[in-house]
């Protein structure tokens, strides 16, 4: 340690109260001219009164030690321990109010003579500076053997460690385990990285109106990280050189000239200057420099007013200064920080960087060694970094020869963390697959790499589209607008493991390369070999293997099966019985629909999948059970009661409805729509045929929603597709809902449509409302709205007739009605077609759902009225029924 001149002032103390009550009449000697606001203030400067501050604390550092030492016996030459300051206190760059950081470095960790001292050491400053003085302390215990596995945060601080007291000796056995353990390059790109994101936060201009001088641009933090590069990259200089020659040396290393560096030394000072005044004065450690605090300031900087009384206030030319220094800071600091980024870095593995580019070393590139191929890779992923055109032509020759890995399973980590580096995944991955490195490193990828998908829907090859799954998954990160994509978001973030996830999606398709078995099931066996091959645990395997397997379940379940329908939630939550694997399993029919091409994720798929998450989180997660009793329906009917008085609705009325509707609807329909319903039925009975429409904000469909007294025979929502057929619209979901009572039959019916794959505008909105209430009132025949339609309409209705093709059928996803798919071209009338053919047959459609994907439609009834049949009787009846249909005009 260097001498010290407050040391003899504190040789004789040894009781806590007065060690502390030295240093708080110290401190508070040094502070209070600042405090009063006296003439010249702040003496020497800002930056020496930093200093001041510190050698009052190493004083008394040094004295608790020696105290210490005493009370455990030990002499100080002896007790193995070294004191050390880091951070602001280890560069002797104490503001009066910041933390106090200090390290406890033994020579041996469990020697009971230096446990004890530091037992002794560790109470008094607890006693001293946080009890008594008030001080915000923070405090580490290091071994020489912890120099291998720091973190770049705690690196900052033991760069500018400074012995205060014990042993030098073991001071500088420390430093030399700490510079042996320091991966300069690493720690280089991650100080860089940790910067930009907290000017993110702060912004890059200093001129703002309420600076920080700490952390903002241009503040102190700025300087701290210039010199903490430059040590990184200059590591055996800087472990010799400190104070205002290493920070000049060190500059020069930038090639910052001279006078520059003098412009940046006067700036930190006046940094120094105003953050000390700033602390004083609030009596806090305060760095953000708020209008309240500038005039007082100023004020002590010896900015006051002229002479003049038309001169400026004070606050102008303090304020002037402070952003002309803080200019100075962020300039020259991003000056030496882009010199440390683009100068020559060793990464190891015959790869350096030069410009943020991974380039060859030396020729080791060459050889058939294939170590470096991944970790390259990592690196570029992790820092951020490019490859330059002389390493994309080595990985490109060597991933050719398809060399064998020598270490597999570390090969395999390297892989594993590569995809768990969520937000930089798909970049890497395409860049890999562009290369050939990723196919040799994972043939199961490459066979599908360039692989035609028999699929039409698809715009690309299996692979790529793999890789645009990839895409669209981290597209979510940097998403804005909708609330289902926050919420995508929010699920990507806490993913525990994200690598399964990225695995999963670049296997999904990979069966697709044979053509024996149902790709999935392929895929499944091939994920399984590749988890083993990557040395995965058996957990992680059996997760990706899942996803795998079930990639399509989510999406179908979605788009062709009643949600509403409790049967419908417990075959789902059968099959996907985990919270983590669910949330994952959303994630990925997500983007793998996305990514299948232009124009086939809609809003409203994206509506069912969000629907079919949310109950089935809520079930798996005991906040919804599946089914209900007489007691469940009894509870809502209560609280559907005492809830719906608030929407100012008629007790009787609400009482009839409630009792009227079927449990499904009670359980799961919103309080807003049972209170449009309500309103529905009082519309109906007061002659009205009620058509309304909403739409969600930024969606691409239009809910609507029909009343009427129903139809004697089944019959109704054939109309209304006719009607929907009619108006070009087209449907993607019905939802048929008959309240009986004792007086009446009413139809309340929900359709989700688009006219053209937008919103219905007003006057598409009038067109449909007349229509529909002309033919539900009998005032308007069908066949005269077909015939309203282009004469070439009717050539497509036949080809959509002709290329239905009718099931499966099951009776197995619902206890009330049968399950009757349907495929064929995704042509105008289809809906139509299907809702009339199974009203002909006396079927009730209970609801319909409609999934298309380019020129290819699925349709899914749920109806009442086919029970008893098989599904062969089935299938003929509606054939027949199809081959019946009125033709359009």
């Amino acid at each position: 340690p260097e001498p010290n001149a407050y040391a003899d002032a504190v040789s004789t103390l040894s009781e806590p109260e007065a060690l502390a009550a030295y240093l708080r009449s110290a401190r508070e000697a040094l502070i209070a001219p600042l405090r009063d606001a006296s003439p010249n203030a702040m003496g020497e400067g800002g930056i020496a009164l930093a200093r001041q501050l510190s050698d009052v604390m190493d004083a008394v550092i040094a004295r608790m030690l020696a105290v210490a030492c005493e009370r455990a016996g030990a002499r100080m030459g002896t007790s193995g321990i070294a004191i050390v300051a880091t951070g602001g206190y280890g560069r002797r760059e104490l503001c009066p109010f910041s933390d106090v950081d200090i390290t406890f470095i033994p020579r041996r960790d469990g020697e009971p003579q230096t446990d004890s001292v530091i037992r002794e050491m560790f109470t008094l400053v607890m006693d001293v500076f946080i009890a008594r003085c008030g001080l915000d302390v923070g405090y580490a215990y290091r071994l020489l053997e912890d120099c291998t596995s720091l973190d770049h945060q705690t690196a900052c601080g033991l760069l500018d460690a400074r012995l205060v007291a014990g042993s030098s000796r073991l001071f500088i056995q420390f430093e030399d385990a700490f510079w042996m353990g320091f991966n300069p390059t690493e720690f280089i790109f991650e100080k860089i990285a940790d910067r930009n994101t907290a000017l993110e936060k702060w912004g890059t201009s200093p001129r703002v109106v309420e600076p920080n001088l700490k952390d903002g641009p241009g503040g102190l933090r700025d300087l701290h990280t210039a010199v903490w590069l430059m040590q990184a990259q200059n590591q055996l200089f800087a472990t010799r050189v400190r104070g205002d020659r290493s920070f000049r040396e060190l500059a020069a290393c930038a090639g910052v000239p001279s006078q520059e560096v003098d412009k940046l030394i006067a700036a930190k000072d006046l940094l120094f200057r105003a953050r000390c005044a700033l602390h004083a004065v609030t009596g806090a450690e305060r760095d953000e420099l708020v209008i309240t605090r500038q005039e007082d300031v100023a004020l002590r900087l010896g900015y006051v007013p002229g002479a003049d009384s038309n001169s400026a206030p004070p606050v102008e030319p303090f304020m002037a200064d402070l952003f002309r220094a803080m200019s100075v800071v962020r300039r020259i600091a991003d000056e030496m920080t882009r010199s440390v980024s683009n100068s020559r870095l060793m990464l190891g593995i015959g790869l350096d960087c030069v410009n943020r580019q991974i380039v060859p070393a030396n020729s080791a590139l060459e050889s058939d060694d294939s170590a470096w191929l991944l970790w390259a890779i990592e690196l570029a992923q992790r820092f951020g970094l490019t490859l330059s055109e002389e390493t994309e032509r080595a990985m490109v020759s060597l991933a050719d020869r398809g060399p064998e890995l020598a270490d597999p399973a570390a090969a395999g980590d390297v892989f594993t963390r590569i995809l768990s580096k969520t937000g930089h995944v798909y970049p890497v991955l395409q860049k890999v697959a562009d290369l050939g490195v990723l196919g040799w490193f994972l043939p199961e990828f490459q066979a599908i790499w360039d692989l035609i998908p028999y699929d039409p829907s698809h715009d690309h090859t299996v692979g790529q589209h793999t890789l645009l799954v990839a895409f669209h998954l981290e597209e979510l990160l940097t998403a804005e607008g909708s609330e289902e994509q926050a919420e995508m978001r929010r699920l990507l973030e806490e993913l525990a493991h994200p690598e399964q996830l990225f695995l999963a999606i670049l296997l999904h398709d990979a069966g697709k390369a044979e053509h024996d078995r149902p790709h999935a099931e392929i895929s499944d066996d091939i994920a399984e070999v590749v988890c083993r091959r990557l040395g995965w645990s058996d957990e992680a395997t059996a997760n990706t293997r899942f996803l795998v397997r079930e990639h399509l379940v989510m999406a179908e379940t979605s788009r062709l099966r009643d949600l509403i329908l409790d049967e419908t939630i417990r075959e789902f939550t059968s099959v996907v019985d985990d919270a983590e694997r669910l949330n994952m399993l959303y994630l990925l029919t997500y983007a793998d629909t996305r990514a299948v091409g232009a124009g086939v994720w809609t809003h409203v798929k994206g509506r069912f999948l969000r629907d079919l998450w949310r109950r089935a989180a809520a079930v798996l997660c005991d906040e919804e059970p599946i089914g209900f009793d007489d007691a469940a329906i009894a509870r809502a009917r209560r609280r559907l009661l005492k809830d719906l008085k608030l929407e100012n609705l008629p007790e009787e009325e609400v009482a009839e409805h409630v009792q009227a509707m079927p449990a499904q609807y009670l359980l799961n329909q919103s309080l807003r729509e049972i209170a449009l319903n309500i309103n529905f039925v009082k519309r109906v009975r007061d002659g009205e045929t009620v058509v309304e429409f909403f739409d969600e904000r930024d969606a691409t469909y239009t809910e609507l929603t029909v009343a009427t007294y129903d139809d004697p025979q089944p019959g109704l929502l054939a109309k209304i597709a006719g009607v929907l057929f009619a108006a070009d619209l087209s449907v993607h979901s019905a939802q048929v809902m008959t309240r009986v009572s004792a007086a009446d039959r009413i139809a309340l019916d929900t359709l989700w449509v688009d006219y053209r794959g937008r919103q219905l505008a007003p006057g598409k909105r009038r067109e449909v409302s007349e229509s529909l209430r002309g033919v539900l009132r009998g005032d308007t025949a069908l066949a005269l709205l077909f015939a309203s339609r282009k004469p070439r309409q009717s050539k497509i209705d036949e080809r959509a007739l002709a290329s239905l093709t009718i099931g499966p059928v099951r009776d197995d996803l619902s206890a009330e009605y049968t399950v009757i798919d349907m495929n064929g071209h995704d042509a105008p009338g289809t809906f139509y077609l299907a809702c009339d053919a199974l009203s002909r047959l006396g079927w009730d459609i209970r609801s319909a759902r409609i999934s298309t994907w380019r020129a290819e439609g699925r349709m899914s009834f749920y109806v009442g009225g086919a029970s008893g049949l098989t599904e062969a009787e089935i299938e003929r009846l509606l054939a027949k029924s199809l081959s019946q249909a009125p033709l359009v005009e």
